[in-house]
């Protein structure tokens, strides 16, 4: 197996690949009213309450941001990505399509790659740049870190519940 292959099979398990420990996995089930409910004390990043759905809504942007700033012309902004969710929606069914529609570009992406070509360094944020792996690999992780948040949101949410 090619370095790329495992890379587009990694990515594809942490979006939606591991039964247990993937994004889409973790938003099965999730119901409107369980996507908005927001943690009484939550403190994280000031746009922030810690509900499913900004969870959701920024794994999804960040996609589409991380591609456009690597792989584009670097001029896609938090704006425009929260203008396509608010338009489609701004609900949870939207953040899901936002985050298919973005790991789809990824993955298209990565399969145009050769193994050599993962080595070049792209551009990342604030002016920094990272090799084409650690961008995927990135991706990987984000992807990862985020299902688990749902998932201890969700714990949360049916704690309550009952």
């Amino acid at each position: 197996m090619s370095r790329v292959e495992m890379l587009a099979e990694l990515l594809e398990r942490a979006y939606r690949g591991s039964r247990y420990h993937s994004l889409r996995r973790a938003l099965d089930g999730v119901d409107e009213e369980m996507a908005r409910w927001r943690p009484s004390h939550y403190k994280g990043f000031p746009w922030m309450h810690g509900s499913i759905l900004e969870i959701a809504f920024h794994a999804a942007g960040d996609k589409h941001a991380l591609h456009n700033v690597a792989f584009g012309d670097g001029t896609l902004t938090w704006q425009q990505i929260q203008g396509r969710f608010e338009q489609d929606g701004g609900n949870l069914a939207a953040a899901i399509r936002l985050a298919d529609a973005g790991h789809e570009q990824l993955l298209a992406t990565l399969r145009t790659l050769t193994d050599d070509r993962l080595a070049q360094e792209v551009p990342y944020y604030h002016g920094k740049r990272l090799s084409t792996e650690e961008i995927f690999l990135l991706a990987i992780e984000h992807d990862l870190y985020h299902a688990g948040q749902i998932w201890y949101v969700r714990c949360l949410v049916e704690g309550i519940r009952g």
